[in-house]
């Protein structure tokens, strides 16, 4: 659910600048919300594909929700503060980092052969979303694009994601009767 905000934010700052510039607190918190939602994600994703041995599925989604938090932090601060100083910008780095870390999410998918048929194609997509929107520049029709794309993508990630985690538990739990709750 936090997919379209990015696209939203990136959009309110080309249709409606002066809203933007007025409400300094309004990047942080769309920002806030998409990273959130990219987070829980990775969250169902790691669960998924967890296993005993730390393979580079283990590191790769740990380091990128580790780089969503810090990403999460910055986020917080502009929703509180105008003042970015350097330690801001550091922080702040950590959704690019987080996006260019995703294509060895997608190659830990990948490898896992979990999510098919769709996994490894829309996590592999989500990390060339930073590549392809640096070659689209930073025009309005860029930013468009980029948010448009960035929301289908997450919104597909987190779809493949539930899809692949909670399908088959609730084709489980209704051949079965005997759940606590129906004792």
């Amino acid at each position: 659910m936090g997919a379209p905000f990015l696209g939203i934010d990136m959009l309110t700052g080309v249709f409606f600048p002066d809203f933007v510039e007025a409400n300094p607190w309004f990047s942080g918190f769309t920002g806030l919300l998409y990273i959130t939602g990219w987070l829980a994600s990775m969250e169902g994703l790691r669960r998924l594909l967890d296993t005993p041995t730390r393979d580079l599925s283990w590191y790769a989604i740990r380091i990128v929700m580790f780089t969503l938090v810090i990403a999460d932090v910055s986020n917080i601060w502009a929703m509180v503060s105008t003042q970015k100083p350097v330690l801001f910008y550091i922080l702040d780095a950590g959704w690019p980092v987080s996006n260019l870390l995703m294509l060895l999410v997608a190659w830990a998918v990948f490898r896992s052969g979990q999510l098919k048929p769709y996994g490894p194609l829309v996590t592999l997509a989500m990390g060339l979303w930073l590549p392809v929107s640096l070659l689209l520049g930073r025009s309005n029709v860029a930013f468009c694009i980029d948010g448009i794309y960035s929301a289908l993508v997450w919104v597909l990630f987190a779809w493949v994601v539930m899809k692949a985690r909670f399908m088959p538990v609730l084709a489980v739990q209704s051949l079965f009767i005997n759940h606590k709750n129906f004792n």
